[in-house]
């Protein structure tokens, strides 16, 4: 019954910060693999950088929805990707300009192991801590480069009343765009009309699935989407509000290795012709 396992990495798949995800989550995800069903991550971070997070293993990766759905990925291959216009991305950069603490970070289309990301108009010390929260290597420019971008996202330090402050001068600047909050001091900047949900019509239709075949586990605003297009939606018990809202099932915590359960779950049951448990209980 189930074709395809899609999850999101940080606080879903990984309690976020971590650099790697466990050997028990790996040892899981080969389990449902092996039972000939298709699993990868449904998350903002780009292929390159998923190398990192899965010990050098392609095998985990080699389907998944990539970069917030600007990257589809099916049995080692892409099948779609989307590059953000750089006049876009140089707009947003010039809105924050002026904002101690705020400031955008693009990642290239073409990257590699190091995962390099332009801040522009940050200070070091501000690109700094960033790095060492998100996990790039950042270099300083003062202007968007003229290359092509599959990602990008803006640091933002304060509370609530300065995020939405950052988001309207983002609005403003260039409505082309919207941006999520993804883990905290951190949105993603994502083109209107392209996120994950609009993704999964294009993995769907590449593995030969359909929207209750396939089971999406998720956390927070970036993930609301594409949970509310599918049936086997699952929040882990550390998701937000929103996201336990939407969701038709739940799994363990993100620090508790909750995904990795389920996927043992979803393994087991195939072999035996079942629906998994935990998605026979709302």
């Amino acid at each position: 019954m189930i074709k395809l396992v899609l999850s999101d990495m940080d606080n879903t798949l990984i309690p976020f910060g971590a650099r790697h995800v466990s050997p028990r989550t790996l040892e899981a995800i080969h389990d449902v693999i092996n039972v000939g069903i298709h699993f990868g991550p449904d998350t903002g971070r780009d292929y390159v950088e998923l190398m990192r997070f899965f010990h050098m293993d392609e095998s985990c990766f080699m389907t998944g929805i990539m970069s917030n759905g600007k990257r589809v990925r099916v049995d080692g291959r892409d099948v779609w990707t989307y590059s953000i216009p750089h006049d876009w991305l140089q707009r947003v950069a010039d809105a924050l300009k002026p904002e101690r603490g705020m400031f955008l970070v693009c990642f290239p289309l073409d990257t590699n192991l190091f995962n390099p990301g332009y801040a522009v108009g940050a200070s070091e010390e501000e690109m700094s801590k960033y790095e060492r929260l998100v996990h790039f290597n950042g270099g300083r420019v003062e202007d968007v480069p003229n290359i092509d971008f599959i990602a990008a996202a803006i640091a933002c330090n304060g509370d609530e009343k300065r995020h939405a402050y950052c988001q309207q001068l983002v609005a403003e600047a260039c409505p082309e765009v919207e941006t999520i909050m993804s883990v905290p001091n951190w949105f993603d900047v994502l083109p209107r009309g392209v996120n994950k949900a609009s993704a999964l019509g294009t993995i769907l239709d590449a593995v030969g699935a359909t929207r209750d075949e396939v089971v999406v586990f998720g956390d927070s605003g970036n993930d609301v989407a594409i949970l509310s297009e599918v049936h086997y939606s699952v929040a882990v018990a550390n998701a937000t509000d929103e996201v336990k809202g939407i969701c038709n099932f739940s799994c363990g915590a993100s620090a508790d290795e909750g995904v990795a359960d389920a996927l043992f779950e979803i393994a087991r049951a195939a072999r035996a012709h079942e629906v998994p448990a935990f998605l026979r209980e709302g």
